[in-house]
């Protein structure tokens, strides 16, 4: 399901006017036009160009630019342009029928010159879908109803295309930790209060009730894998590796008084990974050449370890002691699954537990705020932040940044945002935000070709920006 926004102006129509308007018979051309809705304000800003004029003495021309829309308008502070003769009259007495903010300026023949204007009024919401034109006294009359209106810039606020993401049929969810029970020297008994056991185990016993306890949710599977370190022979730390998690598993159960149906047990003899990544992270003397035998699959486990420990005996020292008791660890992943929640229910746990929603009902959370509101978005960012590499959570999250300015976020989510149409309809409002208008254009076609209408209507109004 598709909701489509109007996003807030917040920026519409900030890129740069690629294109130039002509004023005063083509002889000032109007650059680099910005219009920019910040906090409760409409910033607008241009370039006129007169190069081109050739001013008479005795003549004034007095541009207004105005922004026109939905029955309205708002008139901003005047251009003045004066031949040398009219500069003169103005600074006497002329000024005064003028605005004081007015910008005036004496027309130099036959040189560059440009007039930067900017100017500021205060925003309302009519203005998200105006015009931004000027109107032309090229006689300093100053009777507006009988001058020339030339648009240099239409507001036309871009469309995004939110996906309602499919509901999960089970919310399956999952905690996991590691845990450094010590056991005696090739040993498999388990001693409770052997030196920092109890609050070792105390993480396993913790994580589990967190679960069991939550009204919400539902165990479904209790795994610990044991590892052993490199240490000794792979025959005999296979044997370790596997009946310490089996003893673990016996005591855990009988804590926590669960169906010996979920629990299951694994083991990884030797962690050659965890030794690897230390290895890589680290400063040993001869880190690299120890790797490259680490790598070395052609050699089996006794091997490669007695190699290491015989040809680098310092840098094993080093490791056997530093580095080899952490790798003997039980990695614990308790799996369940959650129940489905009403929007009022989903609301109440956004802050609390928001792992225990699913992807829709954050949606559906949103729903219940204004759109582009400060809630509204929120909502959308907590649910990229617990689905990361979900396509329709970065796409949902690329939108609210979009309509919050914030394209650096937008580009960072849009990469993760899929090819849909509704992605590549975001990727041409980002394009047309930057001012790179061939590139909306391809993106918002694209979308447009398969039938996504928000980009049909922003390819309209791209020529407009």
């Amino acid at each position: 399901m598709i909701f489509a926004l109007c996003a807030a102006l917040a920026g519409a129509a900030s890129a740069q006017d690629k294109a130039t308007a002509q004023l005063a018979a083509r002889q000032v051309a109007v650059r680099n036009t910005t219009v920019e809705h910040t906090d409760n304000n409409l910033v607008v800003n241009m370039d006129l160009v007169l190069d081109s004029l050739d001013m008479p003495s005795n003549i004034r021309f007095v541009f207004t630019p105005v922004v026109r829309g939905d029955g309205q308008e708002r008139f901003l502070q005047p251009v003045v342009i004066n031949g040398r003769k009219q500069q003169i009259m103005f600074e006497r007495n002329d000024y005064k029928q003028y605005d004081e903010q007015a910008t005036v300026v004496r027309r130099k023949n036959n040189e560059p010159q440009t007039v930067r204007y900017a100017a500021v009024v205060p925003y309302e919401d009519w203005m998200k879908n105006a015009d931004v034109a000027i109107y032309e006294d090229l006689c300093g009359c100053g009777d507006l109803l009988d001058q020339s209106r030339t648009v240099v810039r239409r507001l036309r606020t871009p469309l995004y295309a939110f996906i309602r993401p499919q509901a999960e049929a089970v919310k399956a969810r999952e905690l996991s930790g590691q845990a450094y029970i010590d056991f005696p020297v090739d040993r498999i008994e388990l001693h409770p209060d052997y030196r920092n056991n109890p609050a070792e185990l105390q993480k396993i016993i913790q994580t589990i009730n967190v679960v069991k306890e939550d009204k919400n949710t539902s165990i479904t599977g209790i795994e610990i894998h044991g590892y052993a370190s490199p240490e000794g022979t792979y025959e005999h730390n296979t044997w370790l590796a596997e009946n310490r998690a089996r003893t673990l598993t016996d005591y855990v159960r009988q804590l926590v008084n669960l169906d010996n149906s979920l629990f299951h047990v694994t083991s990884t003899p030797e962690d050659w990974d965890g030794l690897r990544q230390r290895v890589a992270e680290g400063n040993l003397a001869h880190g690299k050449e120890i790797l490259a035998l680490i790598d070395d699959v052609s050699l089996e486990p006794d091997p490669r370890e007695w190699k290491i420990k015989s040809t680098y005996p310092e840098d094993y020292r080093f490791m056997l002691d530093t580095w080899y008791p952490a790798l003997r660890h039980s990695d614990y992943v308790i799996s369940y699954s959650v129940r489905p929640f009403s929007v009022e229910e989903a609301k109440a746990l956004l802050h609390t537990k928001p792992q225990q929603l699913s992807l829709e009902e954050m949606y559906l959370v949103a729903q219940t705020y204004e759109t582009g509101s400060p809630e509204f978005n929120e909502v959308f960012q907590i649910a990229v932040r617990m689905f990361p590499n979900d396509p329709t959570a970065n796409l949902n999250a690329a939108c609210t940044a979009l309509s919050q300015k914030d394209y650096d976020a937008a580009r960072r989510y849009l990469d993760k945002a899929g090819t849909t149409p509704q992605a590549n309809n975001a990727r041409g409002v980002l394009a047309m935000q930057e001012g790179r208008i061939d590139e909306a254009r391809a993106y918002f076609r694209q979308a447009a070709d398969a039938g996504l209408l928000e980009a049909a209507d922003n390819l309209k109004n791209l020529d407009n920006f």
